[in-house]
């Protein structure tokens, strides 16, 4: 729905009219620029039902008498991308509602609702109560983990060992995570494919079940620290689902898209959530590369004269303690030089990483762009969100990942 809105720019004192694409949400931060002189002016808009939707915008509000037929105008949607300096409906992105349709040819226009869909039923239906299962999971509250799991995944009897808790939990977590990623997720399956293969083969080896349950403690705390960063991704869903889009669009596409605009104001967010999601992703990289090692010399720490190139001599490592200590970008070489597991390297880019987290990176209003010092050409607020929106889908691949160390790990596990 298309709100118009009577606005006086705090800046250069213009009247103009603001075009606003809304949407329900418990609250975006997106701003405009002042068609006159470009001022961005910050706006907040809540509201899940249209009786109680409210937008409020960090300048004076007019009446319509004030404005007159030479007004210029602006249409502005936080949730769909737009032409920067867009006041007509010439052109893609000057009109919200049909610029997706621009974008993406029919098929991957029906797959773009279609996950959209998919992930908002997910979020609001199967959510909450994964998250309930996954919490008395982790507080070991066997008595309410069970009643949770009777009444909402209809399962009459949970189970009582470690291991079928472990599964049970881990499969409703999948559910969600795998539906909010949608259908464009075919790399980060096969990788999941490829692991589970080379855990199958690695659990035959006493080995890597020894290194496995030594790790017992640290796993657990990896537990909760990869249940609480997805928690945090699906809490805070709405500020970067619109980085799903990139995934359906041809070469051409996205091309076109990269040259619009995403209207949010939520960098300060994006950024917590792609730089500790980063960090508890790599922290999981030591289970694919222990099964890597085993599956192929039969032990943990067996690396072999297999090291990337990325990697200097004196960095290579021979023993899974060593590759603990490693910089982040050099455990994703190792994981990334397995053939299968090469997407990890497209989701963690270290050197992106490395741009966003600096203390000057920035996100500049007036251009879209998100600058620092160690990226002065800055890449589009839009492109951000697709970063983001790949470190939960690389994050729901290494959660079950984690799965197969836990149940591995269980004194109740047998190979």
């Amino acid at each position: 729905m298309i709100s118009r809105n009577f606005l006086k720019c705090p800046g250069c004192g213009e009247n103009f009219v603001a075009r606003i694409g809304t949407d329900a949400t418990v609250q975006t931060k997106f701003y405009l620029p002042c068609p006159y002189c470009s001022l961005p002016i910050r706006a907040r808009m809540s509201g899940e039902d249209l009786d109680d939707h409210r937008v409020r915008f960090e300048c004076e509000k007019i009446s319509e008498v004030d404005v007159s037929e030479d007004t210029l105008v602006i249409t502005v949607d936080p949730f769909v991308p737009s032409k920067y300096n867009a006041d007509s409906h010439d052109g893609l992105g000057a009109f919200p509602t049909l610029t997706v349709r621009q974008l993406l040819k029919n098929e991957e226009h029906s797959a773009y609702y279609h996950d959209r869909s998919m992930a908002a039923s997910a979020i609001e239906g199967s959510w909450p109560s994964t998250r309930m299962i996954f919490e008395y999971y982790l507080q070991q509250d066997w008595a309410m983990f069970n009643s949770t799991v009777k009444s909402a995944l209809e399962i009459s009897r949970p189970g009582e060992t470690a291991h079928e808790r472990s599964t049970i939990a881990y499969q409703s977590l999948a559910f969600v995570a795998f539906a909010v990623t949608g259908s464009a997720n075919r790399r980060s399956v096969r990788l999941l494919e490829r692991f589970n293969s080379k855990h199958t083969a690695a659990i035959k080896k006493a080995p890597y079940v020894r290194f496995l349950r030594a790790q017992r403690d640290p796993t657990a705390q990896l537990e909760r620290e990869t249940f609480d960063m997805v928690a945090s991704f699906i809490a805070d869903y709405e500020s970067w689902s619109m980085g799903r889009i990139a995934r359906h669009t041809s070469d051409e596409g996205e091309e076109a898209l990269m040259k619009l605009t995403l209207f949010r104001d939520e960098f300060s967010l994006l950024r917590d959530l792609y730089q500790q999601g980063f960090e508890v992703i790599c922290k999981s990289l030591w289970i694919l590369v222990s099964a890597q090692n085993t599956a192929i010399r039969g032990d943990p720490n067996g690396f072999g004269s297999a090291h990337p190139v990325e990697v200097p001599p004196k960095s290579h490592v021979h023993t899974m303690a060593q590759f603990a200590r490693l910089p982040n970008s050099h455990k994703i070489a190792y994981v990334s030089q397995v053939p299968g597991w090469e997407p990890l390297r497209d989701f963690l880019n270290s050197r992106r990483r490395n741009t966003i987290g600096h203390a000057s990176a920035r996100h500049d209003l007036r251009t879209g762009q998100i600058f620092s010092d160690l990226d002065p050409t800055g890449i589009t607020y839009l492109s951000f969100t697709r970063e983001v929106f790949g470190v939960f889908e690389a994050l729901g691949v290494t959660s079950q990942i984690l799965r197969a160390a836990r149940i591995t790990s269980s004194p109740d596990f047998v190979g």
